[in-house]
């Protein structure tokens, strides 16, 4: 064990406690424990190496090694009941976000006279931030105040509600990769808005319509413990309908593709299948008028698809065949005009199958245990962030507050973002980092980061069973010195204070995120049950905060709501925006290990390889290997890629023999304008985006848009892990060496 200069002293000046951690073998004792004190972290005595247990902004459980006050190592919660003991990537990240350079470490505001977006700021007081924003919104109105926030999952979601209902509106969460829709078609479905437990560990059988788990809204840790026992034997058995070939589906054992918002209707095909050739045939497959499905059956489904009627017929064979066969997708079999339909013809294959809340199919998670705290993300709708923009041109929206939300980069250039602004009176930003939106605010107020702060989350795709996991601030924030008037607060206590200085009502009024996280403990601490018990709350609340959270393993749902099919889902043709002609691509945005861009901040994950491609720091853009050899691109030619507007960007090329030649797939992620790590970084492949969006949910259709490109004839070395080579000769006439039982011997047999 590593020990510090004033340890070493400490132990040899005092023998009896030098031995006792001499003569152990390994790890002290004290160390395989979680410590949860009375007190914070920060107020032990420093020299201590300790774990705390909290959460990561993905929801998964981890633990965080502290020495000294400063945060050392993250390591997955062996506890923790979605991830028990593995943990993401970007949860790693969590330590270069504490301790980045570019923090805000203290409330400012725009310098005098400058125009928003100069980027100059003076450092004010937290008591001056709050007067100023009082004074501003009580002039243009409270009525006339909007909030858009990036989604919010526990309790703090619940404070920026109150706050947002308390000044007359409801807040706007927005997400680019939002999947509303896959949640109000399981609801649909399961009679339950709480994301199922998706029970791969006891499937024989996965059909996946487009959803990359590997790099999910979700926690990637649960998924891929899931994926590995799917793995084991008896192996399951794993298909993958998408555009373009992800990093789970590179792991399926058949991978076919299918154009873009298609999967809906492949879907229906097989449905269509299993009924009208009596493939199966229970409860729930005589409920579906067969006449609506006719028109999806698979010679006219494949001519729309680009899947073979073969395969449609194979896929349907091994889906009756199999004995818990289960159905999921997402993604970009969400993310075209017939997003809703699509997928809710996805999963109803797991009602036609009997496979809700069963076995290997779509587990139930319960209700949550505590008042109004469920395990569905806040998520919003593309069409409410423009609805709010839209607004901000008239006199009907006069102020906005944003929380840790891009817009500037999310939202595609022909929004005009920009020249939204203009029209405000007030904006205010909620956030760690002047990114490409803050930096066009008025006055931003700096926020604690995860490791900071006190929050509480029920897990999106539980386990089967309640939990509620705990987050507490495993360091002090890290501009604490700055004294009580200034550095970096909660998300939750600074709206609350907000809300306490403009003198409106809201429910968490006197209170901070540590006493309303407190509030809840006590509900779950009078239940009496589950993995926690104790005499006493003060017990209690340190138990929970020591394994990070609660859960009762014996809180299922035992009965199901029967869901009311009366007719199919009517699954229309996506639609697309652009050229239609043959030398236009279908686009298909991908995310990375740099999510959907909000932690390309982090170094680390920059320069972390992409694990298909082995890319780091930088935009690339897949195109077919012979389509690329025809016209003359090699890798690293800059393409410039644009849209029906005119708009465009430019990436490295990357010929990929497993692309179609009707696709570019581009990474999201780059080209920020702000940021040591990502100014000028990559290309921003949302700006050139439609708004085109889903025809029931409003969600936005980010997979609905046609490109063209061009060689500009300059060419780089695209950064990779094991760099770049020549393509190797091929033999042109295929010849073939055969090898006798003869030669075998002669040669070989020694």
């Amino acid at each position: 064990m590593d020990i510090t200069r004033r340890e070493f002293l400490k132990l040899i000046g005092g023998g009896s406690a030098g031995a006792v951690i001499f003569s152990a073998c390994g790890v002290p004792e004290e160390e395989l424990y979680f410590q949860s004190p009375n007190r914070l972290p920060e107020d032990q005595v420093t020299g201590i190496d300790n774990w705390y247990a909290t959460l990561s902004s993905n929801g998964e459980g981890i633990a965080v090694r502290i020495m000294e006050g400063r945060a050392k190592k993250v390591e997955g919660n062996t506890d923790y009941p979605t991830n028990t003991g593995a943990h993401s990537t970007s949860s790693e990240a969590e330590l270069q976000i504490l301790y980045h350079p570019d923090r805000i470490q203290a409330p400012m505001v725009r310098q005098a006279g400058t125009n928003r977006g100069a980027n100059k700021w003076e450092e004010i007081s937290w008591s001056d931030a709050y007067k100023r924003i009082t004074a501003q919104i009580d002039s243009i109105g409270q009525s006339k105040t909007r909030i858009i926030s990036k989604p919010l999952q526990g309790r703090v979601g619940s404070v920026l509600d109150s706050f947002a209902n308390s000044l007359g509106n409801k807040p706007t969460y927005y997400s680019q990769f939002d999947d509303s829709n896959v949640l109000s078609a399981l609801e649909k479905i399961t009679g339950s808005s709480n994301m199922p437990k998706f029970d791969l560990a006891n499937s024989d059988l996965l059909l996946n319509f487009g959803m990359d788990f590997f790099n999910s809204n979700h926690s990637e840790a649960m998924f891929g413990r899931l994926y590995g026992k799917f793995r084991d034997a008896p192996r399951g058995t794993m298909y993958q309908l998408e555009s373009r070939l992800s990093l789970t589906g590179s792991n399926a054992d058949q991978w076919i593709y299918c154009n873009p918002g298609t999967q809906g209707l492949i879907a229906s095909s097989i449905a269509y299948l299993l009924i009208s050739k009596n493939m199966i045939n229970n409860e729930y497959t005589k409920k579906i008028n067969l006449n609506d499905l006719k028109k999806y059956s698979p010679d006219k489904v494949s001519q729309i698809t680009g899947v073979s009627e073969d395969d449609i017929e194979y896929l349907a064979k091994k889906l009756s065949e199999a004995k818990h066969p289960i159905i999921i997708g997402g993604d970009e079999a969400s993310a075209s005009t017939n997003g809703s339909s699509s997928i809710e013809a996805i999963y109803y294959l797991n009602y036609l199958l009997g496979n809700i809340n069963k076995e290997g199919g779509l587990v139930l998670n319960p209700d949550s245990p505590l008042p109004g705290l469920n395990s569905a993300r806040y998520e919003g709708k593309f069409k409410d962030t423009l609805e709010i923009l839209e607004d901000s041109k008239s006199d009907s929206v006069g102020a906005l507050i944003l929380n840790d939300v891009d817009l500037n980069y999310y939202l595609p250039s022909s929004v005009d973002f920009k020249s939204v602004l203009s029209e405000l009176e007030l904006i205010v930003s909620l956030n760690s980092f002047i990114d490409d939106t803050s930096r066009y605010a008025d006055i931003i107020l700096p926020i604690n980061t995860q490791f900071e702060s006190w929050g509480n989350g029920i897990p999106s795709a539980g386990p089967g069973y309640q939990v509620v996991g705990f987050q507490q601030p495993v360091v002090k924030s890290q501009f604490s010195h700055k004294g009580r008037y200034s550095g970096t607060r909660d998300m939750g206590d600074i709206l609350i204070q907000l809300s306490d200085e403009m003198g409106i009502q809201n429910q968490y009024s006197g209170k901070n995120m540590k006493d309303i996280l407190m509030d809840d403990a006590k509900i779950l601490w009078k239940l009496n049950r589950g993995s926690i018990t104790a005499i006493d709350f003060k017990s209690f609340w340190n138990g929970i905060l020591s394994r990070g959270g609660w859960w009762d393993t014996k809180s299922v749902v035992k009965s199901v709501s029967k869901a009311s099919i009366s007719a199919w889902p009517k699954v229309g043709e996506p639609k697309y925006i652009g050229s239609t002609n043959k030398d236009s691509f279908y686009l298909v945005p991908f995310k990375t290990k740099v999510g959907d861009g909000d932690i390309a901040k982090t170094p680390w994950l920059q320069g972390l390889t992409d694990t298909l491609t082995t890319i780091a720091w930088e935009t690339w853009v897949e195109i077919n290997y012979d389509l690329a050899k025809k016209m003359n691109i090699k890798e690293g030619d800059i393409i410039e890629i644009s849209n029906s507007e005119g708009k465009s960007i430019k990436a490295a090329a990357y010929p990929n023999p497993a692309t179609s030649p009707d696709v570019l797939a581009i990474p999201v992620g780059g080209g920020q304008e702000t940021g040591m790590y990502t100014k000028d970084v990559g290309s921003n492949v949302y700006s050139i985006l439609n708004t085109n969006m889903d025809n029931e949910s409003g969600t936005h259709a980010w997979a609905s848009i046609r490109v063209n490109m061009k060689n500009t004839g300059i060419n780089n070395p695209i950064p990779k892990f094991e760099g770049r080579f020549e393509e190797p000769k091929r033999d042109p006439h295929h010849h073939v060496i055969k090898i006798t039982s003869s030669d075998k011997d002669d040669k070989y047999d020694h």
